[in-house]
């Protein structure tokens, strides 16, 4: 009897183990640069204290305006993306994209059309993936809903 109690016991207890060592998490990636409410907030600050990404929304501006053949201009253009990369990792990864959207929203405040509007986007988009950090990319309106 006293072996059968050891046998179960041992039993229950190896049950025990192998139930709490299975963990699953699901990560969905599309998501993971979408702030939750709770941390909206706190991506609103994060904007704040990154001077609302200006550096950001002046590369913006210079990759819409510049042409690829001046020089002068495409070194001014590297260093707002310098600029706009360095304040970028100092968010949070989740904040990242919010915080571009609101950089690009401040660009569009004057009088833009369509095209400006698209080639804005098409140039924020293209930041995170030049600055090599995460998320590699930000969804912003397509040409249809812009």
């Amino acid at each position: 009897m006293a072996k059968l109690a050891v046998y179960l016991a041992t039993f229950a207890l190896v049950l025990f183990v192998a139930h709490a060592s299975i963990t699953t998490v699901t990560v969905d990636e599309e998501d993971t640069w979408r702030p939750s409410r709770r941390s909206q907030s706190s991506c609103q600050e994060q904007i704040r204290e990154q001077d609302h990404l200006k550096d950001c929304q002046k590369y913006m501006e210079e990759e819409c305006s510049c042409s690829s053949s001046s020089r002068r201009c495409n070194r001014q253009c590297n260093r707002y993306l310098d600029s706009c990369c360095w304040h970028l990792e100092k968010m949070d990864n989740q904040c990242r994209c919010p915080g571009l959207k609101h950089a690009a929203m401040q660009q569009m405040k004057g009088q833009m059309g369509r095209e400006e509007m698209q080639e804005l986007y098409e140039a924020a988009e293209k930041i995170m993936s030049k600055c090599d950090m995460q998320p590699r990319r930000c969804d912003f309106p397509s040409r249809d809903r812009a």
